[in-house]
Formats: structure tokens, C-alpha cells, sequence
């Protein structure tokens, strides 16, 4: 019998060897040199000296770094739970029998298939100061008098990018959440009923603990996502006005190609590793079972 497991235990090691080496060559040795050129002065074009954390040092420093971890938190907190509650709606809706219900679900994630600089220059078409359609609508409503310049103020220029990045994440949360909908029994529902159970009481007794956990689950996917979102934000605001919606890897983008200090660009993304690997380590413990 441990002849045996001994056996089927080295065929596995020769099996997922070649998968081991190229995970080393295509993950392993390009972070480890990212992490190596975090601690040198390397410039663009130039040669890399070892600087030891003056890097870092530089970066806990510098006032524009911290408020690049402040706008992350704030977009991603904010796309999240936005994401979380309309992905939830969308799911709930689309669980109804209604004429039409295949196409609204197809329609629903275009957003999602769509590539993101299709998006972006989309929603600049709408925040568009001069003839955008944002300010269109809100005029015909009355509920401003003069065109709004979105990507002119911090707070509307990090309310469009949330919405950018809102629209297209989504329908994400809402097929995860309806997928798993489906598998609720309806004889649940039927026995609320006859209890006299409100719509209410049944989402929180039985639907909500039913979705918890593929809910967290997306969540935990999308906030990894989201913090390393860089094309939305840079292609809609390029960090700005002053700043505002600059976030972390937009930061990390302009100190090691604008500034031309890669090795401390790289330290930017170094720092935000262990946040990462926190949210995919939870992410493994949900997605798989633990082994007995």
C-alpha cells in the first residue's frame, strides 16, 4: 500500500514538473527580479545600483503615496459595495420568469465581454463637459442649469471612474449570484409562504444565507481585480484633477515611466503584494475544500 502511494506520489511529481518550470520562468523569476530591482536607484536606460530601502523610505515619505493608498481604498471600497448591491438586484430580477428574461441576461453582460478601452472612451463620451449625455439628461431634469465638468473636480472625476468600473463589474456579481439562485429548492419559498413570510423575511432567511457565500467569494475576486485597475482610471482622469483619482498603480505608472525611476515604481506594486496575497489566500480557503 506505501509502495504504492509512494509511487503515484513521485509519478505526480513528474507529472507536474514541467508545469513547476514554467511557472518558475513566467511567475517566479520575473518577481523576484521585480523584487531585487526594488531595492536599486535602476532608471529607464540606465544601470542598477543597489540603494538598499531608500525606495521605500522615499515612498512612506512622500505625501503623493499615501494619498495614491487612500484613493485605492476609496475606489475599491466604493466599487465594491456598489457591485455588491446592484449585482445582487440584477440577480433577483433576472431569477423571475418573464417574457424576454434570455435576451435581458444576454444584454446585461455586454458590459462585461466588452475590452475596457471600449468602456473608457464610452463613459468619456457621456461625462463629456461639451455635448456629453451625463449633463444632457440632467438639464432636461432640471436638476442642474449649467454643464458640469466631470474630470474637473476630486469628487466627480472619482465619481466617474467608480461608475466606469461599476458598469463593467457588475454583471459578474450578478451571473455568480443568479447561478447560484437557481439552485435554491422552491419547496423553501412555498413552506414561507404558507408560514406568511413577507418578501423580506425570505430574502433574509433564505435567500441571503443561501448567496452568502458565492457573494463573498465574487467580492473577493472583484477587490482583487479592482485594485489593479490602471486602464480606467488613467485613460478616464489620468490620475487628476490634482491628483484626486490617483491611485496606486497609476502612481506606480508615473514614477517608473515618467519619472523614469523604475526601481521605485516597483516598489510601489512590492508594497501592495501583501495585501494581495492576503485577499488570494482567502480567496483559495473559499474557492477550495479543506483536505482531511
Amino acid at each position: 500500500m506505501r509502495s504504492r502511494e509512494a509511487k503515484n506520489t513521485k509519478f505526480a511529481y513528474k507529472v507536474n514538473l514541467p508545469l513547476m518550470v514554467f511557472l518558475g520562468a513566467v511567475l517566479v523569476f520575473p518577481l523576484a527580479w521585480g523584487i531585487c530591482m526594488s531595492f536599486t536607484n535602476k532608471m529607464i536606460g540606465g544601470e542598477a545600483h543597489f540603494t538598499g530601502f531608500k525606495n521605500y523610505e522615499k515612498l512612506i515619505g512622500d505625501p503623493e503615496y499615501r494619498r495614491s493608498i487612500v484613493n485605492t481604498v476609496k475606489f475599491t471600497a466604493l466599487s465594491i459595495a456598489l457591485k455588491c448591491v446592484l449585482g445582487m438586484f440584477m440577480a433577483l430580477a433576472l431569477n423571475q420568469s418573464f417574457r424576454g428574461r434570455n435576451a435581458v441576461r444576454a444584454l446585461l453582460m455586454i458590459p462585461w465581454t466588452l475590452p475596457n478601452i471600449v468602456v473608457v472612451y464610452n463613459w468619456r463620451w457621456i461625462f463629456n463637459p461639451s455635448g456629453g449625455i451625463a449633463n444632457h439628461i440632467l438639464k432636461s431634469l432640471h436638476l442642474i442649469d449649467r454643464d458640469l465638468v466631470w474630470f474637473g473636480s476630486a469628487g466627480l472625476a472619482l465619481f466617474t471612474v467608480v461608475v466606469a468600473n461599476v458598469w463593467r463589474g457588475t454583471p459578474f456579481f450578478g451571473v455568480s449570484i443568479l447561478a447560484k439562485l437557481q439552485t435554491i429548492s422552491r419547496d423553501y419559498y412555498e413552506a414561507a409562504d404558507i408560514d406568511g413570510a413577507n418578501l423580506f423575511q425570505k430574502f433574509r432567511y433564505i435567500t441571503f444565507p443561501e448567496v452568502k457565500d458565492v457573494t463573498i467569494l465574487s467580492a473577493l475576486m472583484s477587490t482583487i481585480w479592482t485594485i489593479n485597475e490602471f486602464e480606467t482610471v488613467y485613460l478616464l482622469t489620468g490620475g487628476g484633477p490634482n491628483g484626486a483619482t490617483e491611485v496606486m498603480n497609476v502612481y506606480s505608472y508615473k514614477t517608473a515611466m515618467r519619472s523614469m525611476m523604475l526601481g521605485r515604481g516597483i516598489a510601489v506594486a512590492v508594497l501592495a503584494m501583501p495585501v494581495l496575497m492576503l485577499l488570494i489566500g482567502l480567496l483559495t480557503r473559499r474557492m477550495l475544500p479543506e483536505e482531511k
